[in-house]
């Protein structure tokens, strides 16, 4: 009786997050279904045609990514790649013509569990979701980003609907409020 309560936990456990095929490449072993799962700010990441922005996914600290193969697609946009990472490098050839050259998965935080994406030179055309997945894990999550016309504080914001609100937080120094937003 408490082998079967515990598959029904696990079974439970991972009705709740997005599985998709799970395979290994690199020799590395899916983890237990539902024991990773990516998480993503909950929050739209609101941005300024031409702005550099980050979107950031984590795994558990523990785990590092570096021999996985990671996406990030535009969920809205029948999952297209906005960036790959295969074999241990980038992988230019299914991303997007739009993102090439404008994209940078910053390696060093691969091995904390971290994703971390940079899109450079935001387009309004970027306005959309954003999802990051590790194949291997079946872990994934998505991004909501906004890009609004550069017009300084008053921006037009392109917005999707999305139950959730960014908050952007000055910094203290005392600098122009316009240059020192940053996201928490």
């Amino acid at each position: 009786k408490k082998k079967r309560r515990k598959r029904q936990n696990l079974s439970d456990l991972t009705s709740t997050y997005d599985r998709t095929e799970t395979f290994s490449t690199f020799g590395v072993r899916p983890a237990s279904p539902g024991i990773n799962h990516a998480s993503c700010p909950t929050e739209p990441i609101q941005a300024e045609e031409g702005d550099d922005v980050t979107l950031q996914c984590h795994v558990d600290h523990s785990v590092n990514l570096t021999k996985y193969t990671l996406d990030f697609t535009r969920a809205d946009l029948s999952k297209k790649i906005v960036h790959a990472y295969r074999h241990g490098k980038d992988d230019p050839d299914p991303q997007m013509s739009e993102y090439r050259g404008r994209t940078t998965l910053i390696h060093a935080d691969l091995s904390r569990g971290n994703m971390t994406l940079l899109i450079s030179s935001v387009q309004m055309s970027d306005t959309g979701q954003y999802r990051c997945f590790v194949l291997d894990l079946a872990a994934s999550c998505t991004i909501v980003l906004n890009v609004g016309e550069s017009a300084g504080l008053n921006s037009k914001f392109t917005s999707l609907k999305s139950h959730t609100v960014k908050k952007f937080v000055p910094k203290s120094d005392g600098c122009d409020l316009k240059k020192c937003l940053f996201l928490i």
